[in-house]
Order: C-alpha cells, then structure tokens, then sequence
C-alpha cells in the first residue's frame, strides 16, 4: 500500500467512528429530552450502574448529574439571560475552566460565539424561539485565546406552562475533524492533481482486471484516450502484454505482497512495431475489510533511458578502451562519504588485486605513495577540493606486486554541488616512468652532444694549430734553400727537418683518416700472426728520436718467451707508438717511461707508464672520448689533436682486446694497460723488418697527372732525379692527350681531376691499343678497401694513399723497372 492511499483510509476510517459516535450521543440526548428512556446504564468506575429517570426528587437529579458527567461532549445549561446554571466535567476539560469559576455567571466567562455573519446569527435565534432547538456548526473563542471549531446542539428548556425559562447546549469539539477533512479533501486534490500532471502512468484495476481509473499519461503510453480505458479488461487495451500483466497480479494474489520494478517490454497501440521498455510498480489495493479492492500501478516509459543507457554503456566501453590504450587511470572520489572507485588501469598502474565493484580505501592510493613525496601530494590534492579547482602534480609510488618504484603523474579537478562546495574529485594517473627515464636520457644526450660539440670546436681549433706548427719551418726551409750562398750542411739540416715536420704533419693526417674511418665501420685489419716484439719495437725505434730529444728515459721490458698475437702489425704498433708518444708528451724534460710486456693467464699485458702529469679523476672515464684533452693548457703546448687515445682505444678493440687508464691524480703520472689474447707461442724471435733499404734505380718513362701542379711538379722532379723520364699533366683530358704522345710506361694518375677525372681517364687509356701495356697507379686521398676496389674496377693496377711514402713508390718503380727487363 503506498504512503497516500494509507493516509486516505485512515482518515475516512477515523471520520466514520467520529460520526457513529456523533450519532449515539444526539439520540441518547433527544431520549433523555423526550421522557422516552426511564433508565440509563452508565459504566463506573465500581462497574455497570443503573440509573432512574422518572423521579424528580434530589437523588434523581444527582443521578442525572452523574450521567451527564459520563458524556464526553460538553454541556452547559443557562437561563435566558445566558448565566451559566450548569456545566459538566467536559465543559469544564474543553473550555479549561471550573464550575465553581463560572456558575452564576454569564456565558462569556467562558467562550464567545464568532458567527459567520450578522445575518447567521439572526437566523439561528429565530430557529430557536421558533422550534425551540437549533444545530449548527460555529467557532468558539475561548477566555484563553483559542478558537475552536463546534458542533453545537442548543435546547430551550420549558416550565410545565411550556414558557421558556432557560437553555441547555450539547457542544462537541469538531477541531481535529475539520482539521482531517480538510487534510482529506487536500490529499484528494493532491492526488488528483499528481495523476493529472504525473510524468509517469497510474491505474486502478478492480479485481477482474478492469480499468477504474487511470490518469492521462499511462492512456498516452497505452495509445488510447482515458475514456476509452474504463470498464474494459486489459486484454482489450494492450493485448500484447496481457502475459505479463497476468504474472504480476496472479503473485500479488498468491503473496498480498507488491511487486516493485518490475521491468519489461513489448508494444502497445500508440507505436505498434516498436518495442518499447517500461517499469512498473504493482500493489494490492485493500477494502478495509481484510480484502481487496483491486491492483493499483505504477507505470513509467524508460524507452529513451535505455536507448541512452546503451549509448552510453557503448561509450564508455569505447572510452574504456581508449582508456587501457593509452594506459590512463581513471579514479573518482566522493569528498562527502569519503568513498573512492577506480578503473580497471588504476589497479594495475599500483600493482592491486581489482575488487568486483571498482571501490577501494583512500588509503589505497596514498599509502602506496613514497613518504617523501605524501605530504606535498596531499596538501595540493586538499588545495583542490578547497578551491574546487584543478591541479597537477607528480609523485612516486612504491608497487604492492613487485616493491617498483613508479613516477606517476596526476591531474585532479574537483565539481561542486548546486552550493559551490566540493562533492566529487575525478582525476587521471598515469605511470610517466619509461617516459622520464627517456626524458633523462634525452638530456643527458643532449648535454654529452653539447659537450661534444665544444670538444670538437677546440679540437678544429687545435687541428688548425697544429697543422700550421709544422708547416711554418716547411716554408722557412723552402725559402732557405733558395737562398745563395748557404753552406751545405745547413741545406742538409734544413732538409732533415723538413722532412720532420712532414713527417709529423702527415701522421696527424693519418690520424684523423684512421678516426674516420673506425667511425664509420670502413677499416679493415689485415691480420697475421705476429711476434709481439715485433711490434712493440716497430714502436719504441719510432719514438726513441723524441724521447732522446726531451732528454727523457725508456725502459723497455719484454718476456723471455716470445708471444704471439693476431694482429695487423702497423695498426697494432700504431696502438704503442700513440702510447709512447702520449707519455713523452706529458712527461717533462729527463721523466721516465716504462714499457712492460708481460703473460698474464690467455693474455699480454702491455703497459705504459710515465711520471707526466698525470689525468684527474673526473677525467678518467671520459679520456677515450673523441676530443678530449687531458689537460687543454699542456694540450696545446706539446702538440696533439686529443684522437690518439680514441685511435688507441678502437684498435685494441679491434684486435679483440681492451685498454684501461689508471692515475693517482694530478702530477702523479698515467698507466695505460692493454690487454691483448695470445695466438701461439715461438720459440724464435720475428725480424723487425727495420733494415735500412739500398737506394734503388728505375730508367721508366712516367707521367704525373694532378691537378695541384706543385704537387705534380715534385713528384716529378723526384722521379727524374732517380733516373726515370717524366711528362706531367693538370687535368684529366690534357693526361690522356700527353699519354697519346709520350706513350709511357707508368702513369701515376690523381683520382680528383677537373675536365675528365681519374677514373674516366684511366679508361680512356685502357681503351686505347697502346694503353694495354701501361702500369696505372691511382694516387687519392681515399685509402678504404671500397676506394681500393672502385680503382681496380675503373683498370688501374695500383691504388696509394697521399702523401705517398717515396721509398714504396721507388720501390714499385724498381719492381716495374726488372719486370720489364
């Protein structure tokens, strides 16, 4: 039964008692009036007493006393000028006075009549002096200040003569009864006005499931107009839904329980083909008597809300989805209940277990956060309920799973209620770690190309030093040697350091090649087993000029037992002489260095040790950088571009082998130690291969092609001087044109030449009959094995790297020279 249909029947069940009660006491007056009842049956508190009637002596007055005291109505009696001559008990309890107070006295002593009108008052006084009685209702203002609502029964009381000598008034209080039909006629207007104006459908069905009454909204879902809905079964106005409409009442039945929320479907006449959705709430309708009257419904169309529950459901499976793809954590919390829900990404981002509902502890979220970084994430997180704003921040967390430390980072933003205060907090958590560690990475890369970049600008800036050093006494020497009159032996000095200074100019040029091209993968090791002796002393007769020259000792320490390695021999003496040279250069005039070999297990032991200057400690895990310089001052003082170590480090590599720095600091000098495995062991010791060659004699005929005439010109003359009769040539075409003419034996042909370049040219010549025969030697700048093969490729017999070695070239020529013989 619903709240509003309880009330009602209270109210009328209340009304009914009221007026049967009403009833019994006017007819029990109008007997007592009217002489018709001889004796009264009065309950006592000593139990059923019988009282007379028919005697008017003392004791029958007192009798009717006490019977009038029994009536719960008031009663007063008065004569005609209206002084009270009798009240009883509940006069005295309704108008909150005694009769001692008021009897003798006039009427207003107690209440007084508030008539509805002038013209009402008249009316009742000639109705009473007419019929001698008058009923009606009226308001009684009490002494007291209240107004009550009456329902009065006045009397004129008559002598034996039938003349008027007074007035005896029944009045009952009527205040709650008007209070309850007036709240009752509210109700019903309530109520009509509900079913009226209602969004959603109500019906009464009787028994028989009939329509009693049904209110506009369900006769619009039903497709039909009120009218035509009552008195006909249901069958008649939705056949299609007559099933279910039997279930529910038929339980209802069975149970006398209701049935709420009942969800279905189907079709009615307003949309016929369309199935729609609807929830109903059913229930038993009593009569007041234990039965029932019939099915009271309530009915509401939820076709839309299911449409839009779907779409929405749709949606937030989409968003879900898109959600877990980009790995976002999705989390709402209620402020007021203190109640938090988070998505399934949410448990997984912190390692939990997910429970069914999404609903965990506050405390789950927080508690995972690192101590460190929980008070500043609470204080903006409280900041933004307060201010019911929105916030980021970034905090860690350690996971439950796996003990992980995540970087997680977060965005929150509070909504307020219809009173601005702060109701809920939704916010996204998303794990940035990997994007952190990227971001640090990112830097650090930065920083070390930024650093790169400095140290190649100052080694450009020392390349451009040290190859003008070297260059300043080749130009002096040139000039003195065109000088008059300078005694020999200054000619043969300055020919000796020319050649120094070429030599160490050159050598910084291989270097840069060899650097280049270790970078980009391109130099190939021509490996062979080598006796390690051989090495190092290919090494140490390199180095010892100028270590005699700094007045500086070597000591040099091998093993007994000769070892072997796998190795290219020139690489791997360039690896020692790039030492050796380090540790002169850092070591001052009369220092020491030492170079010991030794077995160690599978490996050689190589170190270099000197009392230079020694490396810094920050510095060490940085010195076989590219470009780094130990120290910048001393770099630039003693020469070096920084890519030795760099050269060193990737040639041990490549020879399967490690190198390491070692420096107690500052002034205290450096260990460099290579390791290197071991191949064989020999019992004889490899020559150095250091003999000085015999000069040797050709008599070819040569032509020079190059395009840098000094170059040309040099090399030319050199060849002459050996005995050979040369041509030279500046471009391309002019070669091949000279070559038709002077028909020689050997054309030594630079690869970058204007009009026609080498390799085209080196066909022309190929092409030609009298070009079979011809020795053609490429000179490049180009030494990888790729510029190698392009050369044999474009019919060139020779490929040599500039500045050509002198004692190679003349020994080709003599090699060319006996072949031809």
């Amino acid at each position: 039964m619903t709240p509003t249909t309880s009330a009602e029947e209270q109210l009328r069940a209340e009304n009914a008692e009221l007026r049967g009660l009403l009833k019994d006491s006017e007819d029990t007056l109008r007997a007592i009036r009217s002489g018709e009842v001889d004796a009264l049956v009065v309950e006592t508190p000593d139990g059923p007493q019988v009282f007379s009637l028919a005697s008017a002596d003392a004791a029958s007055n007192r009798l009717r006393g006490e019977i009038l005291a029994q009536v719960s109505d008031s009663v007063i009696a008065m004569d005609l000028n209206e002084c009270v001559t009798y009240l009883n008990v509940a006069a005295e309890r309704q108008y909150r006075v005694s009769a001692g107070d008021v009897l003798g006295r006039q009427l207003s002593h107690i209440f007084s009549r508030q008539w509805p009108s002038a013209e009402a008052e008249a009316a009742a006084w000639v109705t009473l002096r007419e019929s001698g009685e008058w009923c009606g209702e009226i308001v009684h203002r009490t002494n007291d200040g209240r107004e009550v609502q009456v329902e009065a029964w006045q009397t004129l009381l008559r002598d034996a003569g039938g003349a008027a000598v007074g007035m005896v008034t029944a009045i009952r209080d009527i205040t709650e009864r008007e209070r309850s039909a007036a709240e009752l006629q509210r109700v019903g207007l309530l109520l009509d006005t509900i079913l009226r104006t209602a969004p959603i459908g109500f019906c009464f069905l009787d028994l028989d499931l009939r329509f009693v009454r049904i209110n506009e909204r369900l006769a619009q879902i039903n497709g039909i107009s009120v009218e035509a809905h009552l008195g006909r079964h249901v069958s008649e106005v939705v056949p299609t839904l007559v099933h279910t409409l039997l279930t529910v009442t038929g339980r209802i039945l069975a149970t006398g329980e209701s049935v709420l929320n009942h969800e279905f479907s189907g079709e009615t006449g307003a949309a016929p083909g369309v199935t729609r959705f609807w929830r109903q709430s059913w229930y038993p309708v009593p009569d007041g008597a234990g039965g029932m009257l019939g099915f009271g419904a309530i009915v509401e169309d939820i076709t839309e809300r299911k449409q839009s529950e779907t779409i929405l459901h749709e949606s937030e499976t989409r968003m879900r989805l898109a959600t877990e793809a980009t790995a976002v954590g999705i989390w709402e919390w209620n402020v007021h209940t203190n109640t938090m829900r988070w998505d399934a990404q949410m448990f997984r981002i912190y390692g939990i277990a997910p429970t069914p509902d999404g609903l965990v502890a506050y405390t789950d979220g927080s508690g995972a956060v690192l101590p460190e970084d929980l008070p500043e994430s609470e204080r903006i997180l409280q900041n933004t309920v307060r201010l019911a704003g929105q916030s980021r921040r970034e905090f860690r967390i350690r996971r439950r799973h796996d003990a992980e430390v995540r970087v997680i980072e977060a965005v929150e933003t509070a909504r307020t209620n219809a009173q601005g205060k702060t109701q809920w907090v939704v916010g996204t958590n998303l794990d940035v770690t990997d994007r952190k560690a990227a971001e640090i990475q990112l830097l650090r890369l930065a920083s070390d190309l930024s650093e790169a970049d400095r140290r190649k600008d100052e080694f450009l800036a020392t390349l451009a030093h040290e190859l003008r050093n070297p260059l300043a006494p080749i130009r002096n020497g040139l000039q003195l040697m065109k000088m008059a009159g300078v005694p020999a032996v200054d000619v043969e000095q300055t020919r000796s350091m020319m050649e120094r200074q070429l030599t160490h100019m050159v050598g910084l040029i291989d270097d840069l090649l060899d650097v280049s091209r270790i970078t980009l993968g391109k130099l190939m090791l021509r490996k062979e087993h080598v006796p390690l002796t051989a090495v190092v002393s290919s090494a140490v007769e390199a180095i010892r000029p100028l270590v005699e020259q700094l007045g500086q000792k070597l000591t040099v320490t091998l093993p007994q037992q000769p070892l072997v390695v796998d190795a290219d021999l020139p690489r791997l003496s360039q690896v020692f002489l790039n030492l050796l040279s380090n540790a002169a250069k850092y070591s001052d005039p009369g220092g020491h260095i030492q170079m010991n070999v030794q077995r160690q297990g599978s490996d050689v032991v190589v170190s270099v040790k000197d009392t230079g200057i020694g490396i810094a400690a920050d510095q060490l895990p940085r010195i076989f950088q590219m470009f780094t310089q130990v120290d910048q001052s001393s770099e630039k003082a003693r020469g070096g571009l920084g890519i030795g170590l760099t050269v060193v480090k990737r040639l041990v590599e490549m020879h399967g082998g490690r190198v390491e720095a070692k420096s107690e600091g500052p002034g205290k000098g450096s260990e460099f130690v290579v390791r290197l495995p071991i191949i064989i062991e020999v019992s004889k010791p490899h020559a150095s291969g250091d003999e000085e060659e015999k000069p040797v004699k050709s008599s070819l005929r040569v032509l020079v092609v190059d395009d840098n005439r000094d170059s040309a010109d040099s090399l030319a003359l050199m060849l002459r001087v050996m005995g050979n009769d040369t041509q030279r040539a500046y471009d391309g075409q002019d070669g091949v044109d000279v070559a038709a003419r002077f028909r020689p034996d050997v054309v030594l042909l630079d690869i970058g030449l204007p009009v026609l370049n080498g390799y085209d040219a080196c066909r022309r010549i190929r092409g030609e009959p009298w070009g079979k025969g011809v020795v053609l030697i490429a000179m490049t700048g180009w030494g990888q094995d790729e510029d190698r093969r392009r050369s044999l490729e474009a019919g060139f017999d020779h490929h040599l790297v500039k500045p050509l070695d002198p004692r190679a070239l003349m020994k080709m020529l003599a090699e060319l020279q006996v072949a031809k013989q």
